[in-house]
């Protein structure tokens, strides 16, 4: 389990035939075989050092998630899974992606927040809720406002700092995981 609250913003070292070497932030050794959660996608350490790890995408990963679309150099958003004793300061997540969305707007305010227009298939609807959370690149925000295929949320001034939702422009592509209890109440209820 995750929260989606970013430990760090981690550049994109190499990127060849699905492997992927990533700069370490991490203060802690890692291990091998390690779940960390990257733009929200849980991936395994196949190798690891002081400066830098590494993992191997498989096809279905590259094809449901927006890592076919990452360069050397871009970054991406780490989180190390939940340790039992833990305290989750946002909500749960698998880091199981649900779908790949597309960006179709994004707005700077006068209070230098970010509010970013997202689209996605509509058969999804049920499982967003205002003011509800949802997760876009392994970060736990807030839906501001939901329409039946986009919805829009605000980034404020430190998240953009700490996470790459600052490096996005129109048409790029995020990762998204819907709320887990939320999943599973319109799994058990309306049977969605």
């Amino acid at each position: 389990m995750f929260s989606g609250i970013i430990q760090a913003k981690a550049k994109i070292i190499s990127k060849n035939d699905g492997n992927f070497v990533i700069e370490n932030h991490f203060k802690e050794p890692l291990e091998i075989w390690e779940s960390i959660a990257h733009d929200g996608t849980c991936m395994t350490i196949t190798s690891f050092d002081a400066e830098k790890y590494s993992f191997f995408t498989m096809e279905e990963s590259l094809k449901i998630t927006n890592f076919s679309e990452k360069k050397q150099w871009d970054f991406f958003n780490v989180e190390q899974s939940l340790r039992l004793n833990d305290a989750v300061n946002w909500h749960m997540v698998t880091w199981h992606i649900d779908t790949l969305w597309e960006i179709t707007d994004i707005i700077t305010n006068s209070d230098k927040s970010i509010e970013i227009f997202v689209s996605f298939n509509s058969k999804y609807k049920n499982y967003i809720i205002d003011k509800w959370s949802v997760t876009i690149n392994g970060v736990s925000l807030t839906v501001c406002q939901n329409w039946d295929d986009y919805l829009s949320v605000s980034i404020i001034p430190h998240t953009q700092e700490v996470t790459n939702l600052w490096e996005l422009k129109k048409n790029d592509k995020v990762n998204l995981e819907f709320d887990m209890v939320w999943k599973y109440i319109n799994k058990i209820y309306w049977n969605k």
